[in-house]
């Protein structure tokens, strides 16, 4: 019998006894088994021991499914246990599935096993049944990285060395090259290998002269080449030396991995597109690249090229030297657009799935979707750079030194091409490092309690533990947003904590207990904590920079202008110090003091909201002491008036001139203000305030002296007018005073004492009505006054029934 048959009767085997068994399943289900078990306890006893027996099976299946991954089966000691672990048991049987699917396309013939004859092909899976956007980013698969020669373990402290075994194309010597030099907050750390070789290369003289755009081979009609084996490595690298330019990218993986890492690199010339395996655990001889990356006279193309160098640093020891990045290139035209996917549209007319972009690149085989769009990134980019030079060199001005703009693309591309990769520590005190609780919290606006910040520097610090240990992504162990949410609810059990992680993993789920009592441990120790105001304060005033880990500390470009620096992958570290200013003279003597002064002041008030604190030293006697020399600036200072105003330095040494002239209007105040009573033969003064603190009048000088003797008359007019009203007013008064008033107060002065006469006494409550008795009142208007001269209509009449209407009683 051959295979073929065997494998049909197998099939026709299995198939119909899947059929009996979902049959008798579902003959089962209709059957009242509660009621069963209480009449009959032969068959209680029965299906117990079916449910132990499936129990066993699926337990078995489970270990057998999962002894190549990290993940632990799912204990099941009952029926409940498989309602509680569903989920996890769902995905063992889906992977096996999907295994057993593969095996039997491949022994069937739909799918051939490719062979180093067939690397040429793309690796696929079946193409009738397309993969959902959910099933290309989440995959159930076991780490590769557990196969590296070099397994990572993410707890190093020591700073990272260069993976380089030998150093092609160098200027300085490898031993030379991985010598630790000391950093800027003291620590050690090895310099970058190929620093000297990036900055002393330039490009090929073929990027400074202009020529028509080479075409691009079909991409429907061409494939790329698979390079998993050391063999095929080579063949590529032979070709790979006669070429003038070459396009590199990357495919990154960092959900199931803590520092991350390389899954696919692509790399294409004029002609050929080659994928290359990165997740193959001789990954590290791939540092035989090394003889084209970092040779200078290949132009390697890269697109965004600023995460691509640090990960090929990281995992493959790979450098590049001749870095021409399209993306500074966009930006130097001025496109409205820097994304790789406008510059193929642009210039290609290609579309790209963008829901690839995030896609799980650990999946092998890959499927063809997958696999075209990763070919895509690097095919049309030789094409796109051929464009961009041209019109970097249309539009350069040679005419000056710094016109070139093939120039200024290549001195940013050294920016990139010079950072260097170096390994993130964690600092649970001050939460420094791209990744810390510190930097996490200043981009949110929340604000929190002691016990809440206490939970939220916790679990933060707890993320990161699980994380490195289970080797998973930060924020596939827990998001940022669930760590917001556990530090403002604080939950204390487990199920009130599973509420609030959205979406729940696998190593979450297992570790929830242990974040439990992490949290509880946390609200404990809170009343000795600090407060929201004391650790929100800038990282240049709450922690030293020898507080500052190693990997915040961005890489310097010292032969760059300091607008082409760039800073490393694992986070722009800008300097929160200000810088050294000039104190300011504002103050006078009083901020001489101490310039600390400045960073001690606090950020926040008591209730916890941020205020403007001005750093003023305590107001002590030598304050006030006058002082011949500033104590902040050296020099000396001029003595001042206590009484005088302040005024502004170019002031301070204005004197009035004789032959100032003033307008009153201008240097005089308002028009009601009150003005002395002027003398006969006195003209008006303005008092003015002198600029040196004494108070002087100063004569107001006409231009015209007819009109000085025309203003002098009406002014003396105009006071005479308002004297006699003020007689006429007190006059008034004086009369209308009663007589009574007189007599009592002479009465009062002989000694006699006679009885107040409250009949003709004015009144008080009444005084204003009595003043204006005599007055003729304006009478007011009465807005119903037209409606009372209406005709009136008639009155309702009352209708009578017929009877009686009224009945009298006697």
């Amino acid at each position: 019998m051959t295979t073929e048959q065997g494998f049909k009767e197998l099939k026709s085997q299995i198939s119909a006894a899947l059929v009996k068994t979902t049959r008798t399943a579902g003959q089962i289900a209709n059957e009242d088994l509660a009621f069963q078990r209480s009449i009959n306890p032969e068959i209680d006893r029965s299906l117990d021991r079916q449910n132990n027996r499936l129990l066993s099976l699926v337990q078995s299946l489970n270990k057998t499914a999962t002894a190549s991954s990290d993940n632990p089966p799912p204990s099941l000691h009952d029926p409940e246990s498989v309602d509680d672990d569903w989920r996890s048991i769902v995905d063992i049987l889906d992977n096996l599935l999907e295994k057993a699917d593969a095996c039997l396309d491949e022994f069937t013939g739909v799918v051939k096993k490719l062979t180093p004859s067939h690397r040429s092909k793309a690796p696929t899976t079946d193409s009738k049944k397309p993969l959902s956007t959910r099933e290309y980013r989440y995959q159930n698969i076991p780490k590769p990285q557990r196969l590296f020669r070099k397994v990572p373990t993410n707890d190093e402290t020591s700073p990272f060395k260069p993976l380089l075994q030998s150093k092609p194309n160098a200027v300085a010597s490898l031993e030379q090259s991985l010598v630790p030099t000391p950093a800027r907050d003291g620590s050690m750390h090895y310099k970058h290998p190929y620093e000297q070789e990036i900055i002393q290369s330039t490009y090929p003289n073929s990027a400074y002269v202009q020529h028509d755009p080479i075409a691009y081979p079909p991409f429907e009609s061409t494939t790329a080449t698979w390079v998993d084996t050391p063999e095929a490595v080579q063949d590529m690298l032979r070709y790979l030396k006669n070429a003038k330019e070459i396009a590199v990218d990357l495919e990154h993986h960092d959900v199931h991995s803590y520092v991350g890492l390389v899954a696919l690199m692509q790399i294409s010339t004029r002609e050929k597109d080659w994928i290359v395996d990165t997740l193959v655990p001789w990954r590290e001889d791939l540092q035989v690249l090394n003889e084209v990356f970092t040779d200078p006279s290949i132009i390697k193309v890269l697109h965004g090229s600023n995460s691509d160098i640090v990960w090929l640093q990281r995992d493959l020891g790979l450098y590049i030297v001749g870095l021409f990045d399209t993306y500074h290139a966009s930006r130097l035209l001025g496109y409205p657009k820097h994304g790789l996917a406008y510059l193929l549209h642009r210039f290609a007319n290609y579309e790209t799935d963008k829901r690839y972009q995030m896609a799980d690149w650990r999946m092998r085989p890959l499927p063809e979707q997958m696999y075209g769009y990763a070919r895509s990134d690097t095919h049309f980019l030789l094409y796109i750079f051929d464009n961009l030079r041209n019109e970097l060199l249309k539009n350069s001005d040679t005419a000056t030194p710094t016109g070139n703009l093939i120039d200024s693309v290549r001195d940013l591309s050294k920016g990139e091409a010079l950072q260097r990769y170096e390994r993130q520590f964690y600092d649970a005190k001050t939460g420094s490092g791209p990744f810390g609780w510190y930097s996490m919290l200043g981009r949110s606006s929340s604000h929190f309690s002691r016990e809440q910040l206490s939970i939220f520097r916790a679990v933060h610090e707890w993320r990161d533990k699980t994380a490195r240990q289970e080797d998973e992504g930060l924020f596939h162990i827990l998001s940022n947003h669930s760590i917001f949410t556990i530090a403002r609810e604080m939950p204390m059990r487990l199920p009130d904590l599973l509420g609030y992680c959205h979406p729940i993993s696998a190593a979450m789920r297992k570790a929830a207990p242990e974040l439990v009592g992490v949290i509880q441990e946390a609200r404990a120790a809170a009343a000795d904590g600090p407060e929201m105001k004391e650790v929100a304060q800038p990282r240049g005033q709450a922690h030293s920079q020898n507080d500052t880990p190693l990997a915040s500390n961005p890489p310097t470009v010292n032969h760059l202008p300091a607008a082409n620096r760039t800073a490393s992958i694992s986070g722009n570290t800008r300097s929160n110090t200000p810088a050294a200013l000039p104190i300011s003279r504002f103050w006078g003597s009083t901020i001489g003091v101490e310039r600390t002064a400045i960073s001690k002041s606090p950020s926040f008030n008591e209730s916890g909201g941020p205020c403007l604190a001005i750093p003023l030293p305590p107001l002590t006697a030598e304050v006030y002491e006058k002082n011949d020399v500033d104590v902040s600036s050296g020099l000396a200072i001029e003595p001042t008036n206590a009484g005088a105003r302040a005024e502004h330095q170019y002031t301070k040494k204005r004197k009035p001139r004789e032959d100032d002239v003033f307008i009153v209007k201008e240097v005089g105040g308002s028009k009601r203000q009150k003005t002395s009573e002027v003398q006969d033969g006195l003209e008006p003064v303005l008092a003015n305030d002198n600029l040196d603190g004494e108070s002087e009048q100063m004569e107001i000088q006409l231009r015209d002296p007819d009109n000085n003797r025309e203003a002098q008359e009406k002014a003396r007019r105009k006071q005479e007018r308002r004297l006699e009203k003020k007689l006429r007013r007190q006059q008034r008064k004086e009369e209308d005073l009663p007589k009574t008033v007189g007599n009592e107060l002479g009465t009062i002065a002989n000694g006699e004492s006679e009885a107040f006469d409250y009949e003709n006494a004015p009144s008080v409550l009444h005084a204003g009505q009595e003043k204006d008795r005599g007055a003729k009142v304006k009478k007011g208007i009465d807005p119903y006054a037209k409606s009372l001269d209406a005709p009136k209509g008639m009155r309702k009449v009352q209708k009578e029934g017929p009877g009686r209407s009224i009945t009298y009683k006697s």
